[in-house]
């Protein structure tokens, strides 16, 4: 056991001796200490040499810039420009930076991630460790639907290491630690709700213009006609004389089967480009109003402006323009083509009905828990279908 202490003496110089003192003394004995070191007689230090090489040339930054613009028109493609030049000036312009790529989704709406296939590139290369710094114009440009925003930037920040993306306009960089989540939310909300309000004022303007019979509705994929540069419909000569050739046929009495069936032998490309030629296409282009010159508006209408699908109208308003535009067939032979195409669906409605009774024979039970017509195959016998109805008869007075 060590010497024991003299708690007085010890407590008389604790009084004595000032906190002032204590602190100049400790001064002395650490400069006494640095003295004796640089003596060479201390401490030899051990620079570290991989941290200062990493400190002279740091590793660069993985960055990357996303830019979108919902619509092709004039004005949006000056603001897509701007978008890809501003952030590549802006990332070669910092030398701790190196650009990875400026993803781009040009024309396409954020209400989904379906088809924005740069976004998705995007994603697919931070996942797979390619970039570290995501740089884009604002949230709105980022999407326009709350649950993809916030599932994308949890995927984003679930990484490791984790990838952070900054909105510009906000000036938010997310980075995953909580710190921006609720301010996040709120703005993805609002820009949802942006994009709701923007897709009901367009549809309003659109039913509008419906109304008043100055929509031009889209040709795309309509053969024969087009739009010039001044939104004008126009007939498109060659692919003319292909619906005066599907009109024709049908009033010499080919079937549409017939005909899509001579136009792919023929080598005539349908209105999507395909080889094939289907029944179905030729039926609708045999039925559509457009090619004697009337239009028939809002057949279809965009029931999620997420999703941006389109259903047929049966809960809308329609509107007819009669003369709308030039024709390609003439009324009174559209007219003839849909009371044959009418005619035809009858006559076969009426021999599948055929069919159906020389195969089956239908016995009516007036009353019970069979109430109603019971189908029988016609190959039975008398003495089976009796046997049948006797068993359907016990059944009856057993659930009595």
């Amino acid at each position: 056991m060590a010497k024991p202490l003299d708690p007085k003496a010890i407590e008389a110089e604790r009084q004595t001796s000032s906190r002032a003192e204590r602190r100049e003394q400790k001064r002395r004995q650490m400069q006494d200490e640095i003295s004796y070191n640089q003596r060479g007689n201390g401490v030899i230090i051990i620079p570290p040499q991989k941290r200062r090489e990493l400190a002279d040339e740091p590793p660069k930054l993985r960055v990357a810039a996303y830019c979108r613009v919902s619509t092709q028109e004039e004005q949006q493609v000056g603001s897509f420009d701007m978008q890809i030049h501003h952030f590549t000036k802006r990332i070669e312009a910092n030398p701790q930076w190196e650009l990875v790529e400026i993803y781009q989704d040009e024309g396409i709406s954020a209400t989904t991630v379906e088809k924005r296939l740069g976004f998705q590139k995007m994603i697919a290369d931070a996942v797979d460790g390619k970039i570290d710094l995501i740089l884009t114009k604002s949230i709105s440009r980022f999407g326009r639907n709350i649950v993809d925003i916030l599932d994308n930037l949890r995927t984003l920040s679930a990484l490791n290491p984790p990838v952070s993306v900054e909105f510009e306009t906000e000036g938010i960089t997310y980075t995953g630690d909580g710190r921006n989540n609720l301010l996040i939310s709120l703005l993805a909300a609002l820009a949802e709700m942006e994009s709701q309000q923007k897709s009901e004022a367009i549809k309003a303007g659109i039913r509008w213009r419906m109304a008043e019979g100055i929509y031009k509705f889209s040709v795309q994929n309509t053969l024969g006609f087009y739009r010039d540069h001044f939104g004008r419909l126009v007939i498109e000569p060659t692919e003319a004389r292909i619906v005066e050739y599907i009109y024709e046929s049908c009033l010499e009495g080919a079937t549409p089967a017939e005909i899509a069936a001579a136009l792919t032998e023929q080598g005539i490309k349908s209105p999507m480009g395909n080889d094939l030629w289907s029944a179905g296409t030729v039926r609708s282009i045999l039925r559509n109003e457009k090619y004697c010159g009337d239009a028939l508006m809002q057949k279809t209408y965009t029931k999620d402006f997420r999703t941006h699908k389109s259903v047929k109208n049966t809960d809308l308003n329609m509107y007819f323009k009669e003369n709308h535009h030039t024709a390609i067939v003439k009324k009174e032979d559209w007219i003839k083509v849909q009371k044959l195409l009418s005619e035809r669906h009858s006559t076969a409605k009426r021999a599948t009905l055929r069919r159906l009774s020389n195969h089956f024979v239908a016995y009516r039970v007036k009353d019970g828990l069979f109430k109603g017509y019971l189908i029988m195959d016609s190959r039975w016998s008398f003495m089976e279908r009796q046997e049948f109805m006797k068993i359907v008869d016990e059944a009856q007075n057993t659930m009595k």
